[in-house]
């Protein structure tokens, strides 16, 4: 069976196309990677220390440090500690210590990432309405494998956050403390990967639309 020029011709497309995203996708990761590791890095001291001390509060407060540590490692790294949201989750971190250190008690510290989260999706859905998305959306389109629209990303973000305040209120609510700081350490975490790739199909690019600078 052979095949026409145009059936070659668009072939030859298809797998340059593919190439080129898979260049894109390879490039965002090198860029990218060592801001993620010390997320993943910040969220493991954090689990460590709170089993450790049996603790939130103090867990909290040290991973804090550790994170103002990393913002002025920066200054002497030439690579990206602190890219894409990394600074933003730097902050969050110092809300949330400054939180644990005021209200010095479990039940209550477990419910700061409920608090955080709805602060967080109230920023990205302001950021979506007054701004496109050009702020918080633009920097986190520098995670996602393909071109995304900043003002949809920063939507489903605002969803994804009020989702996974909820999660947390009915995990801290309803069991152990035990169980919500595997659940915060690690299964959030997991469902909200799950939940991204939703947030990723919402705010592609379709066919008529340009991608955005810097993404």
């Amino acid at each position: 069976m052979t095949t026409s020029p145009d059936d070659d011709a668009i072939a030859a497309a298809a797998a340059e196309k593919r190439a080129a995203e898979m260049k894109a996708a390879s490039e965002k990761w090198q860029r990218n990677k060592y801001s993620i590791y010390t997320d993943i890095s910040l969220g493991a001291l954090f689990f460590i220390i709170a089993k450790v001390t049996d603790h939130l509060a103090t867990a909290a407060v040290i991973t804090a440090i550790a994170g103002l540590g990393v913002v002025v490692a920066q200054r002497f790294v030439k690579v990206d500690l602190l890219g894409g949201l990394a600074m933003f989750g730097v902050a969050m971190l110092l809300v949330s210590a400054g939180f644990s250190l005021v209200f010095d008690d479990d039940s209550i510290v477990k419910m700061k990432s409920t608090y955080l989260g709805l602060l967080v999706a109230s920023l990205m859905f302001s950021d979506a309405v007054f701004n496109r998305g050009g702020y918080f959306g633009r920097r986190l389109a520098r995670y996602m494998p393909s071109p995304v629209s900043t003002q949809r990303l920063a939507f489903g973000m605002a969803t994804l956050g009020l989702v996974m305040a909820g999660l947390n209120y009915f995990v801290a609510e309803h069991f152990s403390t035990d169980i919500w700081l595997y659940y915060t350490s690690a299964g959030d975490f997991i469902v909200s990967v799950i939940l991204m790739f939703s947030v990723i199909r919402f705010a592609e690019l379709r066919d008529d639309e340009q991608a955005p600078p810097d993404s």
